[in-house]
């Protein structure tokens, strides 16, 4: 079955779900109240941006660029383990890691205590970067929606649900 974007947005909410269970078990530090948002940032020569926060904010916003590209050349599993990486790298940020070698290493970190098999697509992730699954890097795509005014963000809807459990 192929899967677009649309429908694995859905997944997104409950793969965010993990990554905070992951990190409080590894590390006892969660935050709520975080956004997602989806943004068309591109793909340059040589990377990409997967995903971004701006600490203290409240927002992650990951690229729908290569979400999009993996979506439609890799199994399941890897479009998963994608989403994850990027957004437990990206909840990391958001608990203060800043530093980007720092943040790196704690994505390793709790990548490898959750995951046991070696040839996981989180552990692959973890490890060899998020370029690990793209097998041509050398693409360019620069967003005919890039305006000097901003770039248009979709929110998730649903996101971070636990935190809302709390006003109910």
């Amino acid at each position: 079955m192929l899967l677009n974007l649309k429908e694995f947005k859905m997944e997104l909410v409950d793969i965010f779900e993990k990554v905070k269970s992951d990190v409080k078990k590894i590390y006892g530090r969660q935050r709520a109240g975080l956004n997602l948002g989806l943004a068309e940032l591109g793909m340059y020569r040589g990377g990409f941006i997967g995903g971004m926060h701006f600490y203290p904010g409240t927002s992650i916003i990951m690229n729908k660029t290569p979400l999009q590209l993996i979506i439609e050349d890799q199994p399941h599993s890897v479009i998963w383990a994608y989403a994850y990486h990027i957004l437990l790298h990206e909840y990391l940020h958001s608990l203060g890691i800043i530093d980007e070698n720092a943040c790196r290493r704690a994505t390793l970190e709790v990548t490898e205590a959750i995951f046991d098999e070696e040839t996981h697509p989180a552990m692959i992730f973890a490890r060899k970067g998020i370029g690990a699954y793209f097998p041509n890097l050398n693409i360019t795509y620069i967003p005919p929606q890039r305006r000097p005014e901003g770039i248009a963000i979709e929110y998730v809807k649903g996101f971070d649900r636990n935190s809302y459990s709390y006003y109910s």
